[in-house]
């Protein structure tokens, strides 16, 4: 018999303000940033239709961890709650001057939490929090001129984002996460980015070089190489505009030529290809290989 609670399993939602400890910003400014922080999570969530109530919040001075039990759709946070929150960020900053001004950093992640004697123990609280000071998500905030940035943990957007068109998933962009000692990968999406009514600048395409390496390391993998099980890696590949698409042929290069200019052709294709890859043939040098070449195609 076990002498602790029970854990149960909880969406995690931590939110920083973004250069709340600012020395531009004077006590005043830091007044006005708090009670605009929270009115405003109030309202979205209210908007949203989840009640207050239900959450278990914890103040962490410059944002929020909050905890949704297992009755709160998880699906209602990324296809709903972003746009609501951006919408009452927009009407803050648009009344205060910019000491005032509000930006957030969003991670959403899930998992098991303990309730302690003084709060909630969990790692994966510890787990969202480390989503949050990842260096890229910061960096992006800052060049982009967004008010908000979002960024769910590699198993949320798979089995959330992912899972409901109304959640974007094209919208978010897969990144590394090194924070002490975590190691692992999210994605990211930014909302409210400011263009300065220039157009944002597709990525260019991949050289004949880079199409020939990204090529040369999928036949290095043993499930790609092969025939029957590439088959199997398209009957498993999560998005069908995709897999119905590749062209057939014969000959095992040609077909992944075309696999590979196929999942070019959209967003996050070759993400995708990586994580069906992955279902079928674990982490091997290979697989390992691929990845860091996907990571440095553009786009």
């Amino acid at each position: 018999m076990h002498s602790y609670a029970a854990a149960h399993h909880k969406t995690i939602m931590a939110v920083d303000i973004a250069g709340y400890n600012d020395p531009r910003r004077t006590t005043a400014h830091r007044l006005v940033v708090h009670e605009g922080f929270w009115k405003l999570m109030r309202t979205a969530f209210a908007e949203v239709g989840i009640p207050w109530d239900v959450l278990f919040m914890e103040n962490t001075g410059d944002g929020a961890l909050i905890q949704l039990p297992p009755e709160v759709a998880k699906a209602d946070l990324v296809a709903q709650l972003p746009d609501r929150m951006l919408a009452e960020l927009r009407r803050h900053n648009e009344v205060h001057a910019d000491g005032a001004a509000v930006r957030l950093r969003v991670a959403l992640h899930a998992g098991e939490v303990y309730q302690g004697s003084h709060g909630t123990i969990s790692d994966a609280n510890s787990f969202a929090c480390r989503l949050l000071e990842e260096p890229a998500a910061k960096k992006a905030l800052k060049d982009s001129g967004a008010a908000m940035v979002l960024i769910v943990s590699d198993t949320f957007y798979k089995d959330v984002v992912r899972a409901d068109p109304a959640a974007d998933a094209g919208s978010y962009v897969r990144i590394p996460v090194s924070v002490k000692e975590t190691k692992t990968e999210a994605w990211l999406r930014l909302l409210g980015a400011v263009t300065n009514s220039f157009p944002i600048r597709a990525a260019r395409p991949p050289t004949p070089a880079e199409l020939t390496v990204l090529v040369e390391a999928l036949l290095a993998v043993a499930c790609v190489r092969k025939a029957e099980s590439r088959r199997l890696l398209l009957e498993l590949f999560p998005r069908r505009e995709i897999a119905d698409l590749v062209p057939h042929h014969a000959e095992d290069r040609l077909h992944v030529i075309a696999l590979a200019r196929t999942c070019l052709r959209f967003p996050h294709g070759l993400d995708d290809l990586l994580d069906a890859i992955k279902t079928i043939e674990s982490e091997s040098p290979q697989v390992t290989a691929l990845a860091e070449i996907i990571r440095s195609l553009p786009g």
